[in-house]
């Protein structure tokens, strides 16, 4: 019974489990299929999430990449552009090159041979003055080769300078028959009149015409004679910034004579720079005798007449030589060591120290005791100095022009005064520099023109080394 007992239970159990079980399946089963079913869901949701993000970004990427391609071809296009434009120049060079040739072939062979042979011939003749005018000594020589080499290019030629603000007559060449070359120093052109050669030196500006039908051209030739020529050329010699002369040029009374102004106006530029240039070596100091030497000619020199002098003041007015003249208790030469007396010449002569202004600053001493090596130290020191205030003038004309005037240099120059000072320190000898201070001495002397209260109340004195 009991047995029968137990087994009915145990059925029981079983029957009782296995519908738990069952019950217990079929929920997991269904949770399984919701949760299949929602993840279907999420995960579809998450797809089209993506897909959009990535199609955003496709987009976003597209449009930066078409900026990028932009900017690259914009970039490439720079470059190329350039070189391709190098390119298509140099071609269309070599094509007009190629073309050049072969019109310079053909009128080569068609007689052009010879126009060509006479330019090398003009170029020649152009070297030629240009280097004799270069050799002059002085600015006499050189405005006097001048003209015989402006005759050259041109029938005749004549040189007018200006004097006062008139243009005067100094020299002329090719001219005869009732006005002759020496004819010329009788012509003068008021300053309160205008003409032909008046308008070129105001204007600076060179003029190469014909005669015909120019009044105002033939009223200036109408000077020269009856006769007029059929070309005229007026060139104005400029040196620093002013015209101090006007060369004129013509065809003469040849028919059909031309007049060479773009070979004249090409001496007339050599001609001014070696005045300036002649003008710059006095002022340093450097005697003709140191210039390179003049070519020896067979022909006679030409004679100075004394009508040069108004060329040489109106050159002198731009720049006027310096002569170094040495305070007399400085150094007196003797005999042997005097440089030799230079031939005459009408320039315009340096103030006499006589009229110049006395300085307080004592002169340095004489240093013609001294033994040969320190007087070479102190010569060197004082071609130094003056080298140095030289071109402290020569760069600041203007302003040393005020300086004088309102008694204020030094403030005006202090920069390039105390540069050149300090340069000087530097490389004079110790022997000379507890001695004397050449510098200050060529500070008044070529500077302040003698006059040691111009450079004013905040110029330091002369500096006398202790060391």
């Amino acid at each position: 019974m009991d047995n029968e007992n137990r087994n009915l239970d145990d059925v029981k159990f079983r029957e009782l489990l296995q519908k738990r079980v069952t019950n217990r399946v079929s929920a997991v089963g269904k949770d399984l299929m919701e949760f299949r079913s929602n993840f279907q869901q999420s995960a579809q949701g998450l797809i089209d999430s993506v897909s959009h993000i990535l199609n955003t970004v496709e987009e976003e990427f597209l449009q930066d990449l078409r900026q990028e391609l932009v900017h690259v071809e914009a970039g490439v296009r720079s470059r190329l552009e350039p070189e391709l434009r190098a390119q298509m120049e140099s071609e269309i060079r070599q094509q007009l090159e190629s073309d050049f040739e072969q019109r310079t072939a053909s009128a080569k062979s068609s007689g052009a041979e010879t126009a060509l042979q006479q330019a090398h011939a003009r170029m020649g003749l152009l070297d030629s003055a240009l280097k004799e005018i270069t050799l002059q000594s002085n600015q006499v020589d050189v405005l006097t080769c001048y003209l015989d080499k402006a005759v050259q290019f041109a029938s005749r030629a004549a040189l007018f300078v200006v004097k006062a603000g008139s243009l005067v007559g100094w020299q002329a060449r090719g001219f005869d028959g009732d006005f002759s070359n020496a004819s010329i120093k009788t012509l003068v052109f008021p300053a309160d009149r205008d003409n032909f050669l008046r308008k070129v030196a105001d204007t600076r500006t060179a003029c190469n015409t014909a005669t015909a039908g120019n009044p105002e051209v033939m009223e200036v030739v109408s000077r020269f004679g009856p006769l007029a020529p059929d070309a005229v050329c007026a060139i104005p010699l400029v040196v620093r910034d002013k015209t101090v002369a006007v060369l004129y040029a013509d065809s003469g009374l040849v028919p059909n004579a031309t007049v060479d102004g773009h070979s004249l106006e090409i001496v007339t530029t050599v001609v001014s720079l070696t005045v300036e240039l002649s003008s710059a070596r006095a002022k340093l100091g450097i005697k003709p005798q140191d210039a390179p030497a003049r070519e020896t000619s067979t022909a006679p020199s030409p004679a100075v007449p004394p009508a040069a002098a108004p060329v040489a003041a109106a050159v002198a007015v731009v720049e006027p030589p310096q002569q170094h003249v040495e305070p007399p208790a400085r150094q007196a030469p003797t005999a042997a060591s005097a440089p030799p007396a230079e031939p005459s010449q009408p320039m315009v002569a340096a103030p006499a120290v006589a009229e110049a202004q006395p300085s307080i600053y004592d002169p340095p001493a004489s240093t013609t005791e001294l033994n040969e090596a320190d007087q070479k130290l102190h010569n060197d020191a004082r071609k130094f100095a003056r080298l140095l205030v030289s071109e402290i003038k020569l760069y600041n004309e203007q302003k040393v022009q005020v300086g004088r005037r309102d008694k204020n240099l030094y403030s005006l120059l202090r920069d390039d005064i105390d540069k050149s000072r300090e340069m000087y320190e530097k490389r004079v000898s110790p022997i000379v520099a507890r001695q004397v201070d050449y510098f200050y001495d060529e500070l008044v002397r070529l500077l302040a023109d003698n006059q040691v209260g111009a450079l004013g109340p905040g110029c330091p004195g002369p500096v006398v080394s202790s060391q």
